[in-house]
């Protein structure tokens, strides 16, 4: 009897797992399963959805990714899409109440949090696995771990243009008149940075020439939004309550406060300047238009801006004017820190309930494009087409006004550099190695990978924020006029100092001092360094 039970048992087992995987099923082992493609793991992937979409077309596009992703990855995918208001909100309560999930999107100034709750995974044990080579080999090991919080790496960034470089968008036919064109060699469409900016001291005299000719002419318009970095580079620590002023010394490892340095009295007192002069509008400190409201309404000259190949087009088609771009900046040089890079990304929550799965997950997302297209841009010849010189753009019949699914999002998550390039008449296919050439005009940071945690200083940050937001905007946009601009300052500062900026900035030079100890000041690139002596 007791050989009949072992027999039909063995029997049993046979047939289990028979249903569990055929014979020519590839496996998948992990330390919690083995999964097959008749028995995928179920993912969830939670991105933030930028743009409405069919809720039945995506479901459709899920359905056709996962006919590719079960017997390539053995994993079933299930998208979780969020509003941007959402992920902000409840997302966030949900993620550090442990709620289910597998692939999360991770912003760099809140994640601090979760991980004090435990509820992120450390990805640093599988950035040692093949998969994690596969990825640093894709995106370069120091972005694969520059989202790291005292070696905790908490997510993959998005890989993007990283390296902000300032300069104007100016009105093409105000240029052409007042002969602006030909002194600076404007064209039309160039935006690609070839190492030659102006300082922005000379904007001046193409704001003054502008309001001779045109006196009712607003030459710069400034709103009420933060437009610092388009002026000069600090490395902001995240929080910008202490910073390492970059501007200063490239090098420097030593934490300051940026609202005392030279470099920020030094932009206070130019633009102060030009708001005295009339060159920018007058009601910039409350103004929430936006430039492209703005440009067209057809008495503006002018906007402050990041520039990047492909800018121009784009900002064109939002202005409803041609334009010309004109980069400038103190040096030949941007500058690249840790929340340039590691502003958006993915992680891994800590109720996943195979972290290995996930994982290979972002491992698809960052080096199999097919995988990256599908989530990008829905099914092909339904959602898109493939253009003849190989990159995508709507299927027939569809545009940005009646689109079904349609993301293009990958500067915010997933490798975007492996997908198509999405053409609408301002990218061409070359487009990928121009970012990619954009972001080695950089040098970086000596603290780039390290990341503050700041969890433990919330009611400072919270403080200190309101008192910032209390003076920035009529510093920053001149508006407190040149009379005021050391006293407003000093106001400032006072304000900050009774708000425990010191005891900010303490806490985070001792962070980064142990940060330094282990890992040593970052060194910028070779690459970076042979372009850029190559044009000093």
């Amino acid at each position: 009897m007791k050989k009949l039970l072992s027999l039909l048992l063995v029997a049993a087992m046979v047939l289990s797992l028979g249903a569990f995987a055929s014979a020519d099923e590839v496996t998948t082992t992990t330390s919690v399963g083995t999964y097959s493609a008749s028995k995928p793991y179920p993912l969830t992937f939670s991105y933030i959805e930028f743009y409405p979409q069919d809720a039945s077309e995506r479901n459709a596009v899920v359905a056709a990714l996962n006919e590719y992703l079960i017997p390539n990855y053995n994993i079933e995918v299930t998208f979780n899409p969020l509003q941007f208001s959402e992920f902000n909100t409840s997302f966030g309560t949900s993620v550090v109440a442990f709620d289910p999930y597998d692939v999360i999107p991770v912003f760099y100034s809140t994640v601090s949090g979760w991980i004090k709750a435990e509820a992120m995974t450390d990805l640093t044990p599988y950035l040692e696995s093949e998969d994690g080579q596969a990825i640093i080999d894709a995106i370069g090991q120091q972005n694969a771990t520059v989202s790291s919080i005292n070696g905790f790496i908490y997510g993959l960034p998005a890989s993007k243009e990283s390296v902000e470089l300032g300069g104007l968008w100016m009105r093409k036919d105000i240029c052409d008149e007042l002969g602006l064109t030909e002194k600076y060699g404007l064209e039309s469409n160039k935006d690609t940075y070839d190492g030659h900016a102006r300082p922005w001291s000379e904007a001046a005299e193409i704001f003054q020439a502008v309001k001779d000719a045109h006196p009712e002419m607003i030459p710069l318009y400034m709103g009420n939004s933060d437009q610092t970095a388009r002026f000069y580079f600090v490395d902001q620590l995240l929080d910008r309550f202490g910073v390492l002023d970059w501007q200063a010394d490239h090098d420097s490892t030593t934490i300051v406060n940026e609202f005392e340095t030279d470099t920020f009295k030094n932009l206070c007192k130019m633009l102060a300047d030009w708001y005295d002069k009339g060159y920018i509008f007058k009601d910039a400190a409350t103004d929430q238009q936006g430039s492209a409201t703005m440009i067209k309404a057809g008495n503006t000259f002018s906007y402050a801006t990041a520039i990047k190949p492909g800018f121009l087009a784009e900002a064109n088609a939002t202005n409803g004017q041609e334009g010309y771009a004109l980069y400038f900046g103190d040096y030949v040089e941007g500058g690249i820190s840790s929340g340039n890079v590691a502003f958006f990304g993915l992680g891994i929550a800590d109720s996943c309930e195979d972290k290995e799965m996930a994982f290979k997950f972002l491992r698809a997302l960052y080096t199999d494009p097919v995988v990256m297209n599908f989530w990008q841009f829905g099914i092909e010849g339904q959602d898109y087409q493939v253009l003849d010189d190989g990159t995508a753009y709507f299927a027939d019949g569809v545009d940005n006004s009646n689109f079904k699914y349609f993301q293009n999002t990958g500067w915010a998550a997933g490798n975007q550099f492996i997908g198509y390039v999405w053409n609408d008449g301002s990218k061409t296919a070359d487009y990928w190695e121009l970012l990619k050439s954009h972001n080695t005009w950089s040098y970086y940071s000596p603290a780039f990978g390290f990341m503050w945690d700041s969890s433990a200083y919330a009611t400072q940050i919270t403080a200190l924020n309101s008192a910032l937001e209390t003076y920035r905007a009529a510093l920053l946009t001149g508006s407190v006029g040149s009379a005021n601009v050391d006293s407003t300052i000093e106001q400032l500062n006072n304000a900050l100092y009774a708000s425990g900026l010191q005891t900010v900035i303490d806490a985070k030079q001792a962070q980064l001092d142990a940060w330094l100890a282990t890992n040593g000041p970052t060194q910028t690139p070779q690459e970076d360094l042979d372009l850029i002596n190559s044009v000093k």
